[in-house]
């Protein structure tokens, strides 16, 4: 029989789990082409994937939400649970994710709802640097000599946000007395 210290410890050993039965767990390799992939049993001995963590994660490219909705239903099935299972492994409210498994649905979750609806389901959510549109490197260029007026705007807004006048620091033009000689 399976248990959670289990669970843990294929998780420990770098395992990705596919699948779970009652007697045992389905582990893929988390490297990115790697096809290495064992059925891993309590009892036995669980071997490290990539005990020195060399390897690539392997990546599941999403560009819509209707890819992340099909990867994330199809993680829940290969995992046995139910949707309220997982909601309630990842704090999500009641029916939610009903709401947003179906093909047609016309609701969006909100990015803290994607974030926990992942990690239920052994997922982590990370931003990667990729190649920018060839509108976004166009707008960069063309946007250059007005970067000194955004820096500085950017910078009055990072004080809003830091909090109300009596806590931020005080930044605005330079004055003789502020000037060090």
């Amino acid at each position: 029989m399976i248990d959670a210290k289990f669970l843990r410890t294929v998780q420990a050993a770098g395992w990705h789990i596919e699948s779970a039965s009652e007697e045992a767990v389905t582990g893929r390799c988390p490297a990115q082409g790697c096809q290495q992939c064992a059925t891993l049993k309590p009892g036995d001995d669980i071997p490290a994937v990539d005990p020195d963590g060399h390897r690539d994660r392997r990546d599941i490219p999403v560009e819509t939400f209707d890819d992340l909705r099909g990867h994330l239903r199809q993680r829940r099935e290969q995992l046995g649970l139910t949707i309220k299972e997982t909601e309630e492994i990842g704090g999500i409210a009641q029916d939610h994710l009903a709401k947003f498994e179906k093909d047609d649905s016309r609701r969006l979750p909100n990015a803290q709802t994607v974030i926990e609806w992942a990690q239920a389901l052994g997922y982590e959510v990370v931003l990667r640097p990729g190649p920018m549109t060839a509108l976004g490197l166009r707008t960069i260029v063309d946007t250059r000599p007005k970067l000194k007026w955004r820096k500085r705007r950017f910078e009055i807004e990072a004080e809003r946000r830091a909090g109300p006048m009596s806590e931020r620091p005080k930044v605005g033009p330079k004055t003789k007395d502020s000037v060090s000689t």
